[in-house]
Parts: structure tokens; C-alpha cells; sequence
């Protein structure tokens, strides 16, 4: 019984040193703790950002001039042109005797369509016409009576009304030069080619009485320009004036809407001491000064804003800015006249 106790104590002896062990080394461990790990950075506060400071480019609105210019290239055209074309029928291409480029004089012939034996029946019945004139002269001659001397008169108008509808079927198969000039045009056709009635074939141009003419592609462009207004004008490098012949406000009025819109749109110019050797279709720099006006507000055309037909800049009030409509006057490629909404002195921010 004692070994049994005295084993017991020493057990629990044991137990109890163990548990005291473990103990200690818990607390050594978590004192241990903050050598065995790296001690962590204290958060930093964030950086202070300093608000972006806005830059814009402004333009000061300043009295000044504005000139508005019409530039363009002009064509020489003849004043007189004759279009040639077969007009009772058409048929088949015989020949075209001219080139482009070359010069005619008033009734060559030009072009013809193939007539079969036409030319044969036209020779043939001048013959008739004669022949029929000499039985109405002889008979007149031997003292016929009326009805026989009618009779042969009859017979002799009979066969001209005949030779005059060959001879117009003749000529209606053949073009003739109207006019001397030089031929401007020229369809491409070749020989046995189909021409119907009325198709343009060539035109002939009389180079003795040049004009110049302008078409705008917007007919709203030459609204502003009036007859007899001055042309500045640059052929091959030399300086020439000119001046406005005929503006859509004076062009004919035509009932033809082709003719009409050409007409609405085009302007028609003289040249002062036109050189030796221009041709039809050589060109010329044309500048005609339309509309200015002076001491008035004017802002590069990148100051001026739009939407929808609202014209609005923005003003510059130190750092601050704000919309303001306007009313713009003249307009050039680079500026624009301001004629309400704005005071000289007024800073304004360009689009950029």
C-alpha cells in the first residue's frame, strides 16, 4: 500500500511539472512571438492631390476688317457656238471629215450619214426639172392654148416640189459648217455607227470673240456678285482684269430647268486685252472682291461654335467661363464678322 501511494505521488508530481512546463513554454513562446515575426509598417495617409489647374487659349474680341472673295478657275468659251446634229432622222455614220482641234470655214461639209442612190435620185430629177422646163418653154414658144400651155406649167411645178424634198432629204443626211471657227467638240463615233435624231455629233466655235465663264458649285456663292463688277484674272502667270458680263441676277430666264439651273449657277466674264493665242477650254485664276466691312467685332472662325443653327461662343471670366450667343455677319475661311452678342475687350476661348 505505501509503494502504491508513494508511486502515486510521484505521478502526480510529475503531471504537475509537466503542466507547469507546458506553461512556461506557452508564455515563452508568445513572448518569443514578436522576435520570430517581422513587426508590420504603420499605414501612411494618402498623398494630398492638388486639383488640375484648366488652361485654355483665348483670343480678345477686336474691332478690325473683313473682306469676303470669290476664287475660282474660269474656262474661255467662244461667244458664238453652233452644236451640230442630224435632225429630221437619224441612221447610219458615213464619215466624219474633221478632227477636235480643227478649223473650218462656213459650209464644209462635216459629217454625213450613208443616203443609199439618194445622191443618184436628186441628179435624176434635176433632169426631170429641166426637161419639164423645156416642154413648158416650147410649148409657151408654139402658141398652145391655156389648158395645154397649164398643163406643162403644172408639170414642171410638179417635178421641183419633187427635186426640192430629195434635196431636203440630201442635205438633212449631210452637216455643213454654220459658221468659220474651230471645232470644240466631236462625238466619238465611227463609220456604220447608229446617230439618232437630234444626238449632239460636233460643235463649231467662233475663237474670234472669247468670253469667260465660272460655274460655282453652289449657287448660293455668287448671290452676292452683280454686273460689272471688276475680275482680277491670272492667265499663264500674267495679271489681267476683266469684268462681270452676265450674273445669275441678270442671267435670261428659260423655261428649260437644265438651262435654268445653268444659268443660276454660272458667270459669264470679259478679259481686257485678251492675249494672242488663247483658245476655247484654256482656264484663268479669277478673284472678285465681294463684300466688306470695316471697324466691326471679328473672331478667328475657331472662336465660333454651332449647333443646330445657334452660333454661341464661350467668354472668359478669369477662371471661370460661359456660353453667349452671337449673330455672325461675313464669313471667310479664317474669320468671322460678329455683328451681335459680343463687346471688343472680351476675352474668348478658341476651340481647340
Amino acid at each position: 500500500m505505501f509503494r502504491s501511494r508513494t508511486t502515486n505521488r510521484r505521478s502526480g508530481s510529475r503531471v504537475i511539472t509537466a503542466t507547469m512546463a507546458a506553461a512556461l513554454l506557452a508564455g515563452s513562446l508568445t513572448l518569443a512571438g514578436c522576435s520570430l515575426f517581422p513587426a508590420e509598417d504603420e499605414a501612411l495617409a494618402p498623398p494630398l492631390v492638388q486639383p488640375a489647374q484648366e488652361t485654355f487659349d483665348v483670343v480678345e474680341a477686336a474691332r478690325g476688317n473683313i473682306q469676303t472673295y470669290l476664287k475660282g478657275t474660269a474656262t474661255f468659251v467662244s461667244a458664238h457656238t453652233e452644236t451640230l446634229s442630224f435632225k429630221a432622222s437619224g441612221g447610219r455614220l458615213k464619215s466624219i471629215r474633221v478632227a477636235l482641234g480643227d478649223r473650218v470655214k462656213a459650209g464644209d461639209l462635216l459629217a454625213e450619214l450613208e443616203t443609199g442612190d439618194l445622191d443618184m435620185q436628186v441628179k435624176l430629177q434635176r433632169l426631170n426639172v429641166e426637161r419639164a422646163q423645156l416642154l413648158y418653154k416650147q410649148a409657151k414658144v408654139s402658141g398652145a392654148d391655156d389648158t395645154d400651155l397649164r398643163l406643162r406649167e403644172i408639170d414642171l411645178e410638179r417635178e421641183k416640189i419633187s427635186l426640192g424634198a430629195l434635196e431636203s432629204r440630201f442635205d438633212q443626211a449631210n452637216l455643213y459648217a454654220p459658221i468659220s471657227g474651230t471645232v470644240i467638240f466631236l462625238d466619238t463615233l465611227k463609220e456604220g455607227d447608229n446617230v439618232n435624231p437630234y444626238q449632239p455629233i460636233l460643235t463649231v466655235a467662233d475663237p474670234s470673240g472669247l468670253q469667260l465663264t465660272y460655274t460655282a458649285a453652289n449657287a448660293k456663292d455668287l448671290l452676292p456678285v452683280e454686273v460689272g463688277m471688276p475680275v482680277s484674272l491670272k492667265y499663264k502667270g500674267k495679271d489681267y482684269q476683266g469684268k462681270v458680263l452676265q450674273s445669275p441676277s441678270n442671267a435670261p430666264v428659260s423655261t428649260d430647268k437644265a438651262k435654268a439651273d445653268r444659268n443660276a449657277s454660272t458667270l459669264v466674264m470679259s478679259m481686257d486685252g485678251t492675249p494672242e493665242g488663247v483658245h476655247p477650254g484654256d482656264v484663268a485664276e479669277l478673284t472678285i472682291e465681294l463684300q466688306k466691312r470695316e471697324n466691326v467685332i471679328v473672331l478667328p472662325r475657331s472662336a465660333v461654335r454651332s449647333y443646330m443653327g445657334r452660333y454661341y461662343v464661350q467668354v472668359a471670366e478669369g477662371e471661370r467661363r460661359k456660353e453667349a450667343d452671337v449673330e455672325v455677319g461675313l464669313t471667310t475661311p479664317t474669320e468671322v464678322e460678329i455683328v451681335r452678342g459680343l463687346e471688343a475687350g472680351q476675352k474668348i476661348v478658341l476651340n481647340n
